[in-house]
């Protein structure tokens, strides 16, 4: 039952792609969480690995950002984009983002499950073509969309929040 109930956002994310209308493919594989994960386990170029890190803000509202995953979240930048102080911003804890979300973390989308939650796209990401691979509910799926058709689809925010890891 459980594993039933962990496959429910996948099916929703799914079922919210196929109504949009937009050009997709669903790639299935070895489960993987991690970039290190996907340098090792995927045939996907890892420059093209979009991932997203949910934040939650001190008034309880949820943030979705996505971003290049070589790249780094600069939470200075990302709190000034959705609007808040740096201080009023804190990355999902994995037993939060399983409670929040409803995934486990490695498998967070873009795609907002939650009336509240505001995702934000790293305008780097918006270079990646001619598509992108991003998280879909399950660490053994990934989504390969196109990055306009992924901000279409998220109305997300799209800003400069990224820097090199260092």
């Amino acid at each position: 039952m459980a594993m039933e109930n962990d496959r429910e956002p996948f099916r929703r994310f799914v079922e919210i792609i196929e109504q949009s209308g937009v050009q997709f493919l669903l790639h299935e594989h070895q489960a993987t969480r991690t970039m290190e994960d996907a340098a090792q386990n995927l045939s996907f170029d890892v420059a093209r690995i979009v991932k997203t890190v949910a934040f939650r803000t001190r008034s309880g509202g949820i943030v979705l950002a996505a971003v290049r995953g070589i790249r780094r979240v600069d939470y200075a930048r990302l709190a000034a984009l959705v609007g808040v102080n740096r201080r009023d911003l804190a990355a999902l804890a994995p037993d939060e983002v399983q409670e929040h979300l409803g995934v486990e973390p490695g498998s967070v989308s873009p795609l907002p499950l939650r009336d509240d939650a505001v995702v934000v796209i790293d305008d780097d990401v918006l270079t990646i073509l001619p598509t992108l691979y991003c998280g879909i509910g399950r660490s053994d799926r990934t989504l390969e969309i196109a990055p306009a058709d992924l901000v279409r689809l998220t109305n997300g925010r799209v800003g400069g929040f990224s820097r090199e890891r260092t």
